[in-house]
């Protein structure tokens, strides 16, 4: 099968799951809003012998004290603090009279507990097995044709995709617009899913919002243990905050400010640089590396598949698609995040909100000026070169 008979089933699918969205708030009861699974049957090309029943509820790791405090404060009679919410156990679980306290959700869904195992309080999430059937129906649906029915990222079509699909083993998400080294929240991947990666086989989902929901709660119970989802350890953190846009009424000054931060953060050093060497060492007090006109890959990554690491190059902005980079305000979330196991750092709190900013309408203003305008990108990149 051809890459473009691929490209197109994947296409296919994507508008086979076009409905109208209809929005519902995560911390509900998931048996209240859990998909029916029997209105969702499997693929029907997928495997007869793959089974979508799970008959048993599962715990993965649940948002921290911040999230409960947003939630009590909605719903005051749901979430309310003890300070007796959880008590400390001995190696049978018995109970020693010693307590923490916590948030207490009166419908159980989630709960506070101690792991004797890593002597450590922290916060989980049931998950319904009826939620959990859904999800997995869901998955095996849309998803597993490129993620693995087991979501180790090598499914039937995977090997003739690039970059790969992702494994949810790993629990590591590259364009979520979450702090790295954090997982994303329920609403980060949600958004991901729904508008999907340019220039991959990852298209937009535009399924309803439960259903999106319902494979998102299933995607956080194939972390392996202690990993992602299950490990007590585990940070759960929403989209990065950067603030109002500082340059919405003035993209070009952001773009022209942008330039300057971009070079003098040493951007340069992985992507390419955009001034001539000349400019570039006037601005960051060195001159750039020889090859700066073009990528340098970076050879540690932290994604694999089947065990083989996958090598990322990073993008020349004025020739590979972006990721997440349809406006100045997607580049700039990423740039804020940064992108965990791929060599790009997080400069939230590294510099300011409004460098961030800057750097996004920079970047946004060479896809602009050059993507997918080669006569004009090639006249641009020679200047630098000469």
């Amino acid at each position: 099968m051809t890459r473009q008979t691929l490209l197109s089933t994947c296409l296919l699918l994507s508008l086979a799951g076009l409905t109208q969205a209809t929005a519902w708030p995560a911390y509900q009861d998931d048996d209240e809003h859990a998909t029916a699974a029997v209105e969702h049957p499997p693929h029907t090309r997928a495997p007869g012998e793959i089974d979508v029943s799970i008959t048993a509820d599962d715990w993965v790791r649940a948002p921290g004290e911040d999230w409960f405090e947003t939630m009590a404060e909605q719903f005051p009679d749901r979430f309310s603090y003890s300070e007796e919410a959880a008590e400390y156990t001995d190696e049978d679980g018995v109970g020693e009279g010693d307590f923490e306290g916590g948030w207490i959700d009166a419908k159980g869904e989630y709960v506070f507990r101690y792991d004797i195992e890593e002597d450590e309080f922290a916060y989980w999430q049931k998950i319904s097995a009826k939620r959990l059937t859904s999800g997995r129906t869901l998955f095996v649906q849309y998803c597993a044709s490129c993620h693995g029915f087991t979501g180790d990222g090598y499914g039937r079509s995977a090997q003739h995709l690039r970059p790969p699909p992702r494994s949810f083993h790993q629990s590591n998400f590259k364009f979520t617009h979450v702090i790295a080294g954090n997982l994303p929240s329920d609403d980060a991947l949600t958004e991901l899913i729904l508008n999907g990666l340019d220039g991959t086989p990852m298209y937009p989902w535009a399924l309803q919002d439960n259903q999106v929901r319902d494979i998102v709660q299933y995607i956080k119970t194939l972390s392996p243990p202690e990993r992602g989802w299950r490990d007590v350890y585990a940070e759960i953190a929403d989209v990065v905050d950067i603030g109002e846009d500082p340059f919405a009424n003035d993209p070009a000054a952001g773009a022209e400010r942008g330039a300057e931060v971009y070079h003098l953060r040493g951007c340069y050093n992985c992507h390419p640089g955009y001034l001539s060497p000349d400019e570039i060492a006037g601005i960051a007090g060195n001159p750039p590396r020889d090859d700066f006109t073009y990528p340098k890959i970076v050879p540690d990554s932290g994604y694999e598949v089947l065990g083989y690491a996958v090598s990322i190059l990073p993008p020349d902005f004025t020739w590979h698609t972006i990721r997440r980079g349809k406006t100045a305000s997607d580049i700039a979330h990423t740039v804020a995040a940064g992108i965990g196991g791929a060599g790009m750092p997080q400069w939230k709190g590294s510099i300011s909100d409004e460098e961030i900013w800057a750097m996004g309408h920079y970047v946004r203003s060479l896809i602009d000026d050059y993507h997918g305008q080669p006569a004009k990108r090639a006249a641009f990149m020679a200047t630098l070169r000469n």
